[in-house]
């Protein structure tokens, strides 16, 4: 039976907006490199070369897994966006490659000094290959599945890829070099959206990697200043909804929906679920999308069956009154077993259909 996306994508708007008659709790999940690659058959090298490959697997993974949202991995000013920042300051040989795993690039190497801040190039993406490919990959999904797309942005995971350890110790001895990195960050992302509109089409949101919103990263008062104060200017000029993800162990999510309005949080942790209970309660317009199922848990060293009852104790704790959505955090590693993975659907079709008491 072919999956159903037309279903899929009303299921996960109506949750996310909450907004709307919902059949089931949706089921969204981080696919990424190293679970497309292995669906696949293939490797990195070989799932970057053409839009087609690149659109084709994530297609096959996504509907392997039967979720509910089409992600093309690439589609993340995450490695994606270093790799181009490396190209366009002719530092490719910083670029890493690997056959199972995302891009990525030696950290702090691109912008090792003072100099290298405040000479940075931003990159042009309409000229950067990978963008390119993604930017026709996601064009080849949005026509053979009907399905939109979020763009994934994030200010401090960039600022550690390319500045590195020297980040932290700048937030205390050089702020201001720190900041103007920060600027530049900001300014390619806006470069960014505008070109993902102008080769592909409006965006429907903008998946948040708030990775410094976290205790054991940094105070909340310094995760404000050299990230906060940025994604409150990105929703000023963008206008459409935020999803904030971060998959750290000790997340700021109740602190910052106080300061930002999100739409959605994405974590995994704190591991316990009165804490989401007590969130739902707080901030019952944003939805949650995962809370305690962590993939190095139940899912990395359990059985299907613990799999299937952390899923369920979520949903009965989470879904009653909608804005709750399945997600295993963070992105799906290479080692966790499949039948695991496949417990999570099962799980849902199982427990998940409303009404849920």
């Amino acid at each position: 039976m072919s999956h159903d996306w037309k279903a899929s994508s009303k299921r996960f708007i109506n949750t996310l907006l909450g907004a709307g008659k919902v059949d089931r709790v949706p089921y969204f999940a981080l696919i990424m490199e190293q679970m497309i690659t292995r669906i696949a058959g293939i490797n990195v090298r070989t799932l970057y070369s053409s839009p087609k490959i690149l659109a084709d697997s994530t297609i096959m993974a996504s509907e392997f897994l039967n979720v509910d949202t089409l992600h093309i991995p690439t589609a993340w000013a995450g490695p994606s966006e270093a790799l181009a920042f490396a190209e366009a300051n002719d530092k490719k040989n910083v670029i890493k490659w690997f056959d199972y795993l995302p891009i990525f690039i030696e950290q702090g190497k691109i912008c090792q000094t003072v100099e290298d801040i405040e000479n940075l190039k931003l990159p042009d993406h309409k000229e950067i290959k990978l963008w390119k490919t993604t930017f026709a990959a996601v064009k080849r999904v949005r026509e053979k599945r009907k399905v939109g797309h979020a763009l994934s942005l994030g200010i401090w995971n960039l600022v550690q890829q390319l500045r590195g350890v020297q980040a932290f110790k700048d937030m205390r001895e050089n702020p201001e070099i720190l900041l103007e990195l920060c600027e530049k960050i900001y300014q390619s992302q806006i470069n960014l959206y505008h070109d993902w509109t102008k080769e592909v089409g409006p965006i429907p949101s903008i998946f948040y990697t708030g990775y410094s919103f976290n205790k054991t990263m940094m105070s909340f008062e310094d995760a404000m200043k050299f990230e906060g104060q940025f994604i409150n200017r990105l929703q000023k000029e963008l206008g459409v909804p935020f999803i904030l993800h971060n998959c750290g162990m000790k997340p700021y999510f109740k602190e910052i929906c106080n300061e930002i309005d999100f739409i959605a949080v994405n974590g995994s942790h704190p591991l316990d679920i009165n804490y989401w209970v007590d969130f739902k309660k707080k901030f019952p317009k944003v939805t949650i999308m995962g809370a305690t199922i962590d993939v190095s848990q139940e899912l990395l060293t359990g059985t299907p069956l613990d799999v299937e009852e952390k899923v369920k104790e979520n949903i009965l704790n989470l879904a009653p009154g909608g804005r709750y959505m399945v997600s295993p955090i963070c992105a799906l590693p290479w080692n966790v077993p499949l039948p695991n993975i496949l417990a999570i659907s099962k799980a849902i079709e199982t427990y998940g259909y409303y009404p849920i008491a």
